[in-house]
């Protein structure tokens, strides 16, 4: 393998100075050193901008004049990327220094792969580091994206540039699970995703406010990716499908919400979350790539 390997990688960036640094060093610290590093500044104040200039000499700095969100900020990216292979960075979150090596070797090995993801490390102010162990069954069937127990931690993505172009990149109308609607329209396509079980990048799990904690913001996100792929929740898993994924994802909602939980979970016991595939479906046919 080539020290010197054809990857683009993205981060896009807003307002987090403190971790940049760490960030991009992790990327630089790699054993296989990707082509090309594209930082997206999606119109952070001008204090956090300036800190960029310190790497203008390693990375390819895009300024965005008005903040459009972190999709549309990664598709910004795609649309300057330059190599056969597309990795992503959040601008808070660091690689470890075999990620893209190890990737790329899979992909070497795994043609017919479209995008492969991996485990993580979740790291913390106040407690030890814990392992997140999001790699199941591969390759990640269609009924499994149209679920939330199957999880794809977006900065552990390496995919095919021309197959994140041919899916037209982000949705950028998702300010959240963005990377799931993104996964499902990938399955949904006939392409293939698998995932690494090696724990390959450390996610931040303090330092600032978690979008995880937001659940009501979630649950509207939850709701916008229920109706746009309602006809694919159909397909595979009937109205029951439907159902079921809106309790879940009402259930995470309100666990932390007086009154409202127990009601949940009243109706949990009534309605059963429940996800079964129809016996005519047909999972996709796999893409060549």
């Amino acid at each position: 393998m080539s020290a010197v390997a054809d990857v683009s990688v993205i981060i896009p960036f807003h307002n987090r100075d403190q971790y940049i640094d760490e960030a991009i060093q992790s990327v630089l610290a790699q054993t296989v050193k990707p082509r090309e590093i594209i930082v997206v500044n999606d119109a952070s104040k001008e204090a956090s901008r300036q800190r960029l200039d310190h790497w203008a000499g390693v990375c390819q700095i895009i300024d965005l004049k008005k903040n459009i969100g972190p999709a549309a900020a990664r598709n910004e990216g795609i649309r300057h990327a330059k190599g056969e292979f597309i990795a992503f960075l959040d601008d808070d979150d660091l690689w470890l220094p075999q990620r893209l090596e190890v990737q790329l070797r899979y992909m070497q090995q795994h043609p017919d792969c479209a995008l492969v993801s991996s485990n993580v490390w979740g790291f913390y102010a106040d407690q030890p580091d814990d392992v997140s162990d999001y790699i199941g069954q591969c390759p990640v069937t269609l009924p499994q994206a149209l679920t939330v127990g199957y999880q794809i931690v977006l900065p552990s993505w390496l995919v095919r540039a021309k197959v994140a172009q041919a899916l037209g990149g982000f949705d950028a109308s998702f300010r959240a699970a963005e990377d799931q609607d993104f996964v499902i329209r990938c399955c949904a396509a006939g392409y293939r995703i698998d995932g690494v079980r090696e724990p390959l990048i450390r996610v931040r799990r303090q330092g600032h406010q978690s979008v995880t904690q937001r659940n009501w913001f979630l649950f509207r996100t939850d709701l916008q990716l229920c109706w746009k792929h309602r006809a694919l929740y159909h397909r595979v898993f009937g109205i029951r499908g439907i159902v079921s994924f809106l309790l879940n994802r009402l259930h995470f909602a309100t666990r932390k919400t007086r009154y409202l939980d127990g009601r949940v979970r009243f109706l949990l016991r009534v309605v059963k979350v429940k996800y079964e595939v129809r016996a005519n479906y047909q999972e996709p046919v796999g893409k060549s790539l």
